[in-house]
């Protein structure tokens, strides 16, 4: 009945490696002060834990009831229901509709699906949308948050953003809307914007990190395979190489994701609180 999705092979690899609860950025409250050569995977987990807190803090006092919409592997879903809130997730991939289900079992009504073709059963307070905004097409979702909320109700958004543009195909110009674009829309659609808050400083050093590790230590790993194969199995070397090598150029290239410079220069890392008015 609903188009849903194949597995999320890398948001399930960032998963299993970080072995989190949660699939976002994190929040670092002064990131200044980080050194990569010292962080460890428990800081990363620690500033994921930071990142919900601290988005949670602009939920009304009045919000009650929540919808999870991309709610990834559970994180915020679970932190949300530990402080009180009614709470039900949503997602259409495969993989997630698993971990969801396993976790919380009857305790979270679990839709699974895309937002824009989600049936209302009911009206909720607040929409969460935690890094998923940007897969949700921007008129159909503000028109669907519509349908969902009530009277009143806020649609709380954390996700990045495009604030420039040049002739460049660089990756950070895929997969994010518009600044503008996204905030007219709102407009258009009957949202007033209450607040709004620029967390891509506190943001950067997850990407730093990344690069960081994927430069000292993966990198150095494949170029010993790929020397010691070519060194003891030439022949099977140079056609696996053929097959491999366009593929991993190809992967090496999105490496420009995890440019904190780059980032910055084309992305912002925004939340926005919405009132349906």
């Amino acid at each position: 009945r609903y188009f849903v999705m194949a597995i999320d092979h890398v948001l399930k690899l960032y998963s299993e490696t970080i072995q989190s609860s949660y699939l976002h950025y994190g929040f670092w409250d002064d990131p200044s002060v980080m050194q990569l050569e010292s962080m460890t995977l428990q800081d990363i987990k620690n500033a994921q834990n930071r990142y919900i807190e601290h988005l949670a803090s602009f939920i009304p006092d009045d919000v009650k009831s929540i919808l999870d919409v991309g709610c990834g592997i559970g994180g915020n879903t679970q932190f949300l229901l530990n402080n009180g809130y009614e709470m039900e997730a949503l997602s259409p991939d495969d993989f997630q509709k698993k971990i969801i289900r396993e976790k919380f079992s009857d305790k979270v009504h679990f839709h699974h699906c895309k937002f824009e073709e989600f049936d209302v059963e009911r009206k909720f307070d607040l929409i969460l949308e935690s890094e998923s905004a940007c897969y949700i097409k921007i008129d159909e979702g503000f028109s669907k948050a519509r349908d969902v909320l009530k009277d009143g109700g806020y649609l709380l958004a954390s996700d990045y953003f495009v604030h420039f543009r040049d002739s460049s195909k660089n990756a950070h110009l895929r997969s994010s809307h518009d600044m503008n674009t996204y905030l007219e829309a709102a407009k258009n659609h009957g949202f007033e914007l209450l607040e709004e808050y620029d967390q891509t400083e506190n943001t950067m050093p997850t990407l730093d990190y990344g690069k960081y590790f994927i430069g000292r230590f993966i990198e150095p790993t494949m170029d010993y395979i790929i020397y010691s194969a070519k060194k003891n199995y030439p022949k099977m070397a140079s056609v696996i190489g053929s097959f491999i090598k366009p593929k991993y150029d190809s992967k090496k290239d999105q490496l420009d994701l995890l440019d904190s410079q780059l980032f910055r220069k084309y992305r912002k890392y925004m939340i926005y609180l919405f009132k349906k008015v």
